[in-house]
């Protein structure tokens, strides 16, 4: 998007904006490393000048625990989004409604996985057994392919805000 260093500014500020997004993403995804005993080799922190954050952790060899992983954030973070968004909604005050409703955002705008998330999914698929293979094929392609498609997973970050917003009857704005 941006030669070297405004580059690097971009990814500060887009970072900075959205910091508590980007951790409990990462964060569920050690989450689920750990709750489907897959080795964590280094916690998640901000990268601020670098183009992504990731976690660090020991190969999956199986289809269902590299799901679990790869979706993790949409779990996590559709729930933290929805509680932000329910205390933006709630207008306890003013404060309480724009850090609800930042958070919320920073959330929703997270919560669906990266294309480094879902890498792996279709090899894993292959390995299922013949008679749940379409199925796990039919998961992995039709995730890795939103994940994939230049823009989509961006747009669905906004499309998402407006749904959690909505599922919590918002009406801050």
């Amino acid at each position: 998007m941006f030669p070297g260093r405004l580059r690097s500014a971009w990814n500060a500020l887009v970072t900075a904006a959205l910091a508590p997004g980007i951790l409990s993403h990462e964060y569920a995804h050690v989450l689920a490393c750990r709750l489907c005993a897959v080795d964590v080799r280094a916690t998640p922190s901000l990268n601020p000048f670098g183009d992504d954050a990731y976690v660090d952790h020991a190969p999956v060899d199986s289809f269902r625990t590299d799901f679990a992983i790869a979706l993790a954030p949409l779990v996590a973070n559709t729930a933290l989004g929805i509680g932000a968004f329910a205390l933006a909604a709630s207008a306890l005050s003013p404060l309480s409604t724009l850090v609800g409703s930042w958070l919320g955002a920073c959330f929703a705008l997270t919560a669906f996985p990266s294309p480094s998330d879902t890498a792996d999914l279709v090899g894993h698929a292959r390995s299922l057994p013949p008679r749940t293979r379409p199925v796990g094929y039919a998961m992995a392609v039709s995730v890795r392919a939103l994940t994939r498609t230049p823009f989509v997973a961006g747009m669905l970050g906004y499309l998402w805000i407006l749904v959690l917003y909505g599922l919590v009857g918002g009406t801050a704005f």
